[in-house]
C-alpha cells in the first residue's frame, strides 16, 4: 500500500475543485440576475421560470449522469495507465451521448404544452412556460458534445478551461438577458422570451471552447482522432451505458420527484411555485460550490481505484465532505442573517419576500446532510458503482412523493410540510451512504464492488 501524502492529494482535491467552483459560481450569478430582472418585470415568470425549467434541468442531470460515466472510465483507465482504453472510452461517447438530447429536443419543442398540463400549469403561467422551454431546448442540440467534452475534461483532472469557457458563457448570457428581456440598443422587448434566447445563445457561443480543447490541447494525454468519434466503438459505449444509466435513472428520479412536488405545489396556488423557485435558488448557492469539491471526489476516487489505492480513495472522499461541511455553515449564517435583504434582489413583491423567507431556517439544516449525500455520492459513482446511488435515489424519490403529500394535503402544513420532507430524506440517505463509502458494499450483505477497470471493458 502507497503511503498517503495529505497534503498533495488535498492540493489535486483544491486544483480541481477550485475551477469548476468558480465557474459554477459564476453560473449561478447568471441565474440570479436571470430571475431578478424577470422578477422585477412579472413575479409570474418565477412561477414560469420554475415550471419550464424543472423538465429541463430533469433532462440535464439526466445526461449529465450518463456522461458521468465518460468520466468514471477515463480516469480509472488513466488511473491505471491504461491510456488507450481511456482515449477509447472518450472517442466512443461524443456520439453515444449525443443520442438522448436529441430525443428530448424533438419532445419538448413539439409537446411542452402536454406537458406542463399534466404538471398542472396554469394561464397564463402555461403560456410562459411553453415558450420558454420551446426555446431553451434548442440547446439540448449541442448538449451531449459540450458536456462529453467536459466529462473526459474531468475524468483527465483538467479543469481551468471550463472554468474559462463557463465565465465566457454566463457573461455572455447576463448581457444577453439585459438586452433582449428589456429591449435594449434597438432589440425588441421579449421578457421572458428574452432569457430563453439569451441562455440559448450563450450556450452555442461558448460549446466549441471546451470540444475544441479536448482535440487540440497538449495537456490531454491521450490524442483522439476524429474519425474514431464517427465510427463510434458501440462495444465500448455498452459499458459507458452499463455504468451511466443508473446514475442517470438515478438523477431522474431526483428531478422527477421534484417535478410532482412542483405539481403538489401547483394545486396550492398559482404562485406557490414562484416562492419555490425563488428559494431553490438560494438552496442552489452552496450546491453549486461544494460540487465542485463532489466533481474533485468523482475524478480523485476514480483515478486511486483504478490505481487499487482504495485506503486513499475513501480518504479523498472524507476530506471532499468535511470541505462541503464548512461552505455549508459559512452560506448558513449568510442566509439567516440576511435572508430579507437577499430575496428583495430578486422581486420587490412583499408578499413572496416574507413567504420565502419563513423557510429559510429549515433550507439551511436540510443543506448539510444534501451536501454529504452529493459529495459522497459521487464518490461511490467513482469506485464505479452506479446501482448503489440508484437504489438509494428510488427510496428517496418514493419518500418525498409520499410523506410531502401526506404533510402538504392531509396534514395541511402546506409547503412547510414539503421542506421537512426533504430535510428527513436527505438525513436518512446521507447516513446510509456514509456507512456504505466507509465500510463498503459488503457490510449490507452485497457482493464487494471492485470498480470498473476490474470487470470486462472490451468484448
Amino acid at each position: 500500500m502507497k503511503k498517503i501524502n495529505y497534503n498533495k492529494d488535498t492540493k489535486k482535491i483544491f486544483a480541481i475543485a477550485m475551477p469548476l467552483v468558480f465557474q459554477q459560481l459564476f453560473f449561478q450569478m447568471q441565474i440570479y440576475v436571470d430571475r431578478a430582472m424577470l422578477g422585477h418585470v412579472n413575479s409570474e415568470y418565477f412561477s414560469a421560470v420554475g415550471n419550464a425549467t424543472a423538465p429541463y434541468f430533469t433532462v440535464i442531470a439526466i445526461i449529465g449522469a450518463i456522461c458521468g460515466a465518460t468520466t468514471i472510465f477515463v480516469s480509472q483507465n488513466l488511473g491505471a495507465k491504461k491510456i488507450s482504453e481511456a482515449r477509447g472510452y472518450a472517442e466512443c461517447s461524443f456520439i453515444g451521448n449525443s443520442i438522448l438530447p436529441f430525443i428530448f429536443f424533438f419532445l419538448f419543442f413539439f409537446f411542452s404544452d402536454k406537458l406542463f398540463l399534466i404538471m398542472g400549469v396554469q394561464s397564463p403561467i402555461l403560456e410562459h412556460s411553453i415558450s420558454y422551454l420551446q426555446i431553451l431546448s434548442f440547446s439540448l442540440l449541442i448538449f451531449g458534445v459540450e458536456t462529453t467534452a467536459q466529462s473526459i475534461i474531468q475524468g483527465i483532472g483538467i479543469t481551468k478551461i471550463i472554468m474559462i469557457a463557463g465565465i465566457i458563457k454566463n457573461l455572455l448570457n447576463i448581457i444577453f438577458d439585459y438586452v433582449l428581456i428589456f429591449g435594449k440598443f434597438g432589440f425588441p422587448q421579449l421578457d421572458i422570451k428574452g432569457a430563453a434566447y439569451a441562455t440559448l445563445i450563450s450556450n452555442l457561443i461558448a460549446a466549441p471552447i471546451i470540444v475544441i480543447y479536448v482535440f487540440k490541447s497538449a495537456k490531454v494525454p491521450f490524442k483522439m482522432d476524429l474519425k474514431n468519434v464517427f465510427k463510434v466503438k458501440w462495444e465500448l459505449y455498452k459499458n459507458i451505458i452499463r455504468i451511466g444509466l443508473p446514475a442517470g435513472f438515478e438523477s431522474s428520479l431526483w428531478n422527477i420527484g421534484n417535478i410532482i412536488v412542483i405539481s403538489f405545489l401547483n394545486l396550492i396556488n398559482i404562485m406557490s411555485a414562484g416562492i419555490y423557485t425563488l428559494i431553490f435558488s438560494f438552496e442552489m448557492l452552496p450546491n453549486i460550490i461544494y460540487m465542485g469539491f463532489a466533481r474533485s471526489t468523482l475524478t480523485l476516487v476514480g483515478q486511486k481505484t483504478g490505481e487499487k489505492n482504495h485506503k486513499l480513495a475513501i480518504s479523498i472522499g472524507f476530506r471532499c465532505m468535511w470541505i462541503a461541511l464548512i461552505i455549508c455553515a459559512a452560506i448558513s449564517v449568510i442566509f439567516l442573517v440576511f435572508k430579507n435583504s437577499l430575496l428583495s434582489l430578486f422581486t420587490n413583491d412583499q408578499v413572496m419576500i416574507q413567504s420565502a423567507a419563513q423557510f429559510m431556517l429549515i433550507i439551511c439544516i436540510t443543506m448539510f446532510p444534501r451536501s454529504i449525500n452529493n459529495v459522497i455520492g459521487l464518490g461511490i459513482q467513482g469506485m464505479g458503482d452506479t446501482k448503489w446511488m440508484l437504489y438509494g435515489q428510488i427510496f428517496g424519490t418514493t419518500l418525498v412523493v409520499f410523506i410531502s403529500y401526506i404533510l402538504i394535503f392531509v396534514a395541511g402544513f402546506g409547503m412547510i410540510g414539503l421542506f421537512i420532507t426533504f430535510l428527513i430524506d436527505e438525513t436518512i440517505r446521507s447516513i446510509i451512504n456514509v456507512v456504505r463509502f466507509m465500510k463498503g458494499r459488503e457490510f449490507f450483505g452485497l457482493k464487494p464492488f471492485e470498480g470498473v477497470v476490474d470487470n470486462k471493458t472490451e468484448d
